[in-house]
């Protein structure tokens, strides 16, 4: 499509070559004979300023003024006001001088006054003016019909937003972005520029009445034309959105249909996995791990779960790697590939983002990881996060990341949940304890299992219980009274360890 043609519209100074007004003559207000010229109307009462308009050329034989000429003043001033592109008027008939005060009001705001011969016929110049005028408008619609038509076929024929970004910047001779709501770039053309909205132009694009994303020019102002252009661009470019948007939707139905597949008991065949699993681009090729984040005694919080989604699809874009994410009820559910044996593992990677970036939200999650399996084993990966999250739940876990492996002897452990030599072992070395903690509502049971479960690091245990180190160390001493406990032994320590997680398995 040929490149738009620089014009905002017909000007007075076009006007003025029509052969009506071969004999008119500009008497001042020169410096305004670009305006662009709208409507004529013929006007010949003193009191018009409710219906002057914008670009409007007015005609007047100046007879409402022949007694009072400081009405024509207050006509270019009413005019000037309204934003009309000319007065044309015919002096010696009712005027025989034009007024000074007009000429100069005329040159300060730079609005065209024209004389025309007492014989020449408004209604002629009214025709003329309007068939220049109608005609320009002609070919704005159809240049607009021929834009919009040619930018419609491209996205009817899945041309893709990169390619009508690139016919749009083309026409306009300047370069475009296109963002999406999130302010993400979709497409830029040309490709090589650096996204840049500083003395750019934007609009929003609507889908179903919200805005869905932006079209940004690189221009300060357009012409007529070229507004023409990008109002079609729009239009296009939300349509194209909604068609990515539909093709989104229908594919993440397709793929959580899929992932459901994966995770039921019985799951669909290798080679079923394989054609589905390319075919929804999950590399049937790669191991794959789930993870599942879940709140603790509450739903997930909004911005931590935002910041999550972003780590890992983040992480998964720089690694050239795609990750899948579902929200199931009040969990959601992760689907992670390998990766390469240099890069850092998903393990290590949401193990930090809890430490550093969650803070006291971190009391609030809890992220179960299962190991690394193919596709058609995955739900065994999705059986050991889930017991990964419930055996965490039981053993007064405060946050974070736990994988199948942290838990593994766990598993074995909760099998003998109603062995009556370990209940009886229980009551001989904890029970009083226990019953302490009963009668008096103290923690002690708690914080000798963090203790213990931290390879008696009394720092971390105070960190992870939000008490001081000296209430921690305080704590042991009443314990080891109590109970009469050697904490210093470590066999000892390890049965109780032993029976205290036992014990929370119940």
């Amino acid at each position: 499509m040929e490149s738009i043609p620089q014009k905002q519209g017909v000007s007075v100074k076009e006007i003025l070559h029509l052969p009506i007004l071969k004999d008119a003559k500009v008497v001042s207000g020169l410096e305004g004979l670009d305006r662009i010229v709208r409507s004529i109307d013929n006007m010949e009462v003193p009191e018009i300023k409710p219906w002057l308009r914008e670009g409007e050329i007015l005609l007047t034989t100046t007879s409402f003024s022949h007694n009072e000429p400081n009405l024509l003043t207050k006509l270019v001033e009413d005019l000037a006001q309204a934003g009309a592109a000319a007065l044309v008027f015919k002096p010696g008939q009712f005027i025989q001088q034009i007024p000074d005060e007009m000429i100069d009001l005329s040159n300060r705001y730079q609005l065209p006054l024209i004389s025309v011969p007492v014989e020449t016929s408004f209604i002629d110049i009214t025709q003329s003016v309007m068939e220049l005028v109608l005609n320009w408008q002609r070919v704005l619609l159809s240049r607009a019909e021929e834009i919009g038509t040619t930018l419609t076929n491209m996205v009817l024929e899945n041309k893709g937003i990169q390619a009508l970004a690139d016919n749009v910047s083309g026409l306009l001779h300047v370069p475009i972005s296109i963002l999406d709501g999130d302010g993400n770039v979709l497409a830029q053309a040309p490709k090589e520029i650096i996204p840049n909205t500083t003395g750019c132009l934007e609009w929003d694009i609507m889908v179903n009445k919200q805005v869905a994303g932006k079209v940004i020019v690189n221009k300060e102002s357009l012409d007529a034309m070229e507004q023409v252009c990008v109002d079609q661009a729009r239009i296009v470019f939300s349509l194209e959105l909604m068609r990515m948007k539909t093709a989104e939707q229908t594919e993440a139905r397709l793929r959580g249909n899929f992932i459901d597949e994966l995770l039921s008991e019985l799951p669909p065949s290798e080679l079923e996995v394989r054609k589905k699993g390319c075919q929804l681009d999950i590399d049937p090729d790669k191991l794959w791990e789930i993870g599942i984040v879940e709140g603790i005694n509450s739903d997930l919080d909004g911005s931590i779960l935002s910041e999550l989604k972003a780590l890992v699809m983040s992480e998964g874009q720089r690694m050239k790697l795609k990750p899948q994410m579902e929200r199931r009820g009040t969990q959601i559910l992760f689907l992670l590939p390998s990766m390469k044996d240099e890069d850092t593992p998903w393990l290590d990677i949401l193990k930090l983002w809890i430490d550093q970036s969650l803070g006291d939200a971190k009391t609030r999650i809890h992220i179960g990881m299962g190991t690394q399996c193919f596709l058609w084993n995955i739900y065994q990966s999705y059986l050991e996060a889930r017991k990964a999250l419930e055996i965490t739940s039981k053993t007064y876990a405060q946050y974070g990341l736990v994988p199948y492996e942290k838990i593994e002897i766990y598993e074995i452990l909760a099998d003998s949940v109603k062995n009556k030599e370990l209940s009886d072992l229980f009551q001989k070395k904890l029970g009083k304890l226990l019953r302490y903690d009963q009668e008096t509502g103290s923690e002690l049971l708690k914080t000798l299992y963090r203790y213990l479960e931290l390879g008696k690091n009394m720092q971390e245990t105070a960190k992870q219980l939000y008490i001081h180190r000296n209430s921690v160390k305080y704590r042991l001493e009443r314990i080891a009274e109590i109970a009469e406990l050697d904490l210093s032994s470590a066999h000892q320590s390890f049965i109780y360890h032993l029976l205290i997680t036992w014990y929370l398995l119940k």
